[in-house]
């Protein structure tokens, strides 16, 4: 497969783009259907399975499974086939760096972006967690790392009410300042701007469904 026309559903993507960009205290969105449904089908079946290469992330401030793909690094994503992988999600991988992916991830955020930064796999289990938190406080604007985080979901059978989602918060103190909590991850992203306020978290996972995601920044 090559056609990379029936990967995203843009038109999905871009009926959130006014909510994303008028949001406050800062800018974040949640798209649901965001993959057309016989691609997404296929990067869900074949989700890299658990095994020696994933790395068990654990400490007071989160704890879940995380995997590179390719030459990626912790730091750097680099545009690369994986053999390991299928061919959707190399295809989607190498999406990810292309002009129209970059191009159109701009229009949706009205943040003018130029390249993929860094993209890993992540799976949650019952306990993990994700304690609130942002990753510019002090510092400006000019000198961030990058300028957008992306989470995609692929969890089947998520129940509203679940608790395991990706939320945003006005601050780190606790969960009484979330303002935004996700209740499907089934073919959902939710993204936002970073700046010294964008506070995230997830709160501990309480179902058996394990959370497959995937997280990219952009620069």
């Amino acid at each position: 497969m090559t056609d990379t026309s029936r990967i995203i559903n843009w038109d999905k993507v871009f009926a959130n783009s006014e909510t994303f960009k008028n949001n406050k205290p800062f800018p974040f969105g949640f798209v649901e259907d965001v993959f057309y449904p016989d691609f997404y089908e296929a990067l869900y079946r074949t989700f890299p399975k658990e095994d020696d290469t994933w790395e068990f992330s654990s400490n007071i401030s989160r704890s879940s499974r995380r995997k590179l793909f390719g030459k990626d690094t912790k730091t750097k994503a680099s545009d690369s086939i994986d053999s390991t992988m299928s061919d959707e999600w190399n295809l989607f991988h190498h999406y990810l760096f292309s002009k129209d992916f970059i191009t159109n991830m701009s229009k949706y955020t009205g943040i003018p972006l130029t390249a993929l930064d860094h993209f890993i796999f992540i799976n949650n289990h019952k306990g993990d967690f994700n304690i609130p938190h942002a990753h510019h406080i002090g510092v400006p604007e000019g000198k961030y790392a990058y300028k957008l985080s992306v989470l995609m979901y692929f969890a089947k059978g998520w129940k509203k009410g679940d608790t395991g989602g990706t939320y945003v918060s006005r601050t780190d103190e606790d969960e009484s300042d979330i303002i935004f909590e996700p209740t499907n991850l089934d073919n959902s992203m939710i993204s936002f701007k970073e700046t010294p306020i964008s506070f995230h978290g997830s709160r501990p996972m309480m179902s058996d469904i394990v959370r497959h995601s995937i997280q990219f920044t952009m620069l």
